[in-house]
C-alpha cells in the first residue's frame, strides 16, 4: 500500500524569489524493522550532519537566506517563516520544513509566543543545481 506525506518547502526561483511549495513524499509499506509488524517508509536521503536550534521567545531573523539545505522539525513551540515573495506559513510543533534557499533573497523567519522555539535540524547535501 502506498500513502503519500507532505510538508512544505522553501526555495528560491531563478530569479532569487521564495516561494512556499508542498514537498510530496511516497511511502510504502515494508518490513523495516522485523519482527515487527510492517509499515508505510518513505526513501532515504543522505544526510550529512544534524543538531538542534534554540531561538528565545522573541526572536526575529530579518530578510536572510538559509546557511544550508536543511530539514527542520520543530519539538516545542511555533515560528512563522514569511518567503521573500510575502507568503506566510507557521510552523509548529511537530511540523517539519524543508529550507532551500540557499540562493536568492532568502526568508524571514520568527518565534510565535511566548516561549523558546526547540527544533532539531538534519543538513542535507547542497541540490545539484547549487
Amino acid at each position: 500500500m502506498s500513502s503519500a506525506l507532505t510538508y512544505m518547502r522553501l526555495y528560491a526561483d531563478r530569479d532569487g524569489e521564495s516561494h512556499f511549495g508542498p514537498m510530496i513524499m511516497e511511502t510504502f509499506t515494508r518490513d523495516f524493522a522485523p519482527p515487527a509488524p510492517a509499515f508505510n517508509v518513505s526513501g532515504f536521503v543522505p544526510a550529512l550532519r544534524s543538531g538542534f536550534l534554540l531561538l528565545p521567545a522573541g526572536w526575529t531573523g530579518d530578510l536572510h537566506r538559509s546557511p544550508l539545505r536543511m530539514w527542520i522539525f520543530v519539538l516545542h513551540g511555533e515560528m512563522e517563516f514569511e518567503a521573500s515573495d510575502g507568503e506566510r506559513q507557521p510552523v509548529r510543533t511537530g511540523d517539519a520544513l524543508l529550507l532551500e534557499d540557499t540562493t536568492g533573497r532568502g526568508h524571514r523567519s520568527r518565534v510565535i509566543g511566548d516561549i523558546v522555539a526547540r527544533l532539531a535540524v538534519v543538513e542535507l547535501e547542497p541540490a545539484r543545481d547549487e
